[in-house]
């Protein structure tokens, strides 16, 4: 009779120990199942964003962005149909543009672009032409105007054109080649430079 109690005092410690050591495997099991399926979340997660960069990023209709001088008056304002924000909160994705110049209350340059983007904080833009619908310059009256693939706009009303140029100043001359440089001024384009294969036609008055 002793010797059974003893095989079954052995046998229920034996039991203890094995549900003991069942508890940290368990936890153990489960926290790497755990990890498993976050790994699996997060690279689900990665892959759908790399699909869709911009499915989260934030939309804005009839979005507008402009700079003014020290008297607050509108040197330029953006507009346009669309804007998405960029995934680097910087830069805004636009559809259909306009652009305008001022000079006191009145416009003296409109640009027209089917897309583009332009950076909140350093306000540079980048016009481009989308389905054989190019970028569109016209000064003040039609004096002068431009048209080129891509438009940049920087600080102190400064453009770089790209692609195709060609630039009219009204019963003047026309002036063609690959890329051009400017300022936007009060008579429309100034400090215009063109180059690569240039060709230029001078207008006889």
């Amino acid at each position: 009779m002793s010797v059974a109690i003893l095989h079954n005092s052995h046998f229920k410690s034996f039991l203890k120990f094995v549900g003991a050591l069942s508890i940290p495997i368990g936890i153990g099991w489960f926290f790497m199942y755990s990890q498993e399926q976050a790994n699996i979340e997060v690279a689900n997660y990665k892959a759908e964003q790399k699909a869709n960069p911009t499915a989260d990023s934030v939309v804005v209709d009839n979005y507008q962005l402009k700079e003014v001088d020290d008297m607050n008056h509108i040197k330029w304002q953006l507009s346009s149909e669309k804007g998405r924000l960029a995934p680097n909160n910087k830069d805004v994705i636009l559809d259909k543009v306009k652009v305008e110049y001022f000079d006191g209350p009145n416009v003296k340059m409109r640009i027209y672009a089917p897309k583009g983007t332009a950076n909140q904080e350093t306000r540079y833009v980048k016009l481009m032409s989308e389905n054989k619908v190019r970028v569109q310059c016209e000064g003040d009256g039609g004096k002068s105007k431009f048209e080129a693939e891509t438009v940049e706009l920087t600080k102190k009303n400064q453009f770089l054109a790209t692609g195709g140029v060609i630039i009219e100043w009204s019963e003047v001359a026309k002036v063609t080649g690959l890329s051009a440089t400017g300022t936007i001024g009060k008579g429309g384009i100034d400090n215009v430079k063109v180059k690569g294969n240039t060709h230029a036609i001078i207008t006889c008055k």
